[in-house]
């Protein structure tokens, strides 16, 4: 995971966000994103679910029952995470 960098302006940077501030980048001179120099926990967040979205749809359903051992992974992974999430509720 990413961590935020502690921000170092230099004069005549201009920072930029498409996010609202959750992530946040320098501006090149030509207009592009440049360096990122900082992102919340939000966005890595977002950033992981989108990039893990394809271990849920349809081929992943497919692949689990071509593959018996990624099956058998993916329902202790499921187990725990009812375990947690359901521990997270009663709390």
């Amino acid at each position: 995971m990413r961590k935020t960098k502690e921000l170092k302006k230099r004069p005549g940077e201009i920072f930029v966000s498409p996010d609202g501030g959750e992530t946040v980048y320098v501006q090149k001179r030509n207009g592009e994103r440049g360096r990122m120099v900082s992102q919340s926990e939000l966005a890595q967040n977002t950033e992981t679910a989108y990039s893990e979205q394809d271990m849920t749809d349809h081929e992943a359903v497919k692949l689990r029952k071509k593959y018996p051992a990624l099956q058998k992974a993916w329902d202790r992974y499921k187990t725990v995470w009812h375990l947690v999430n359901d521990e997270d509720y009663d709390n």
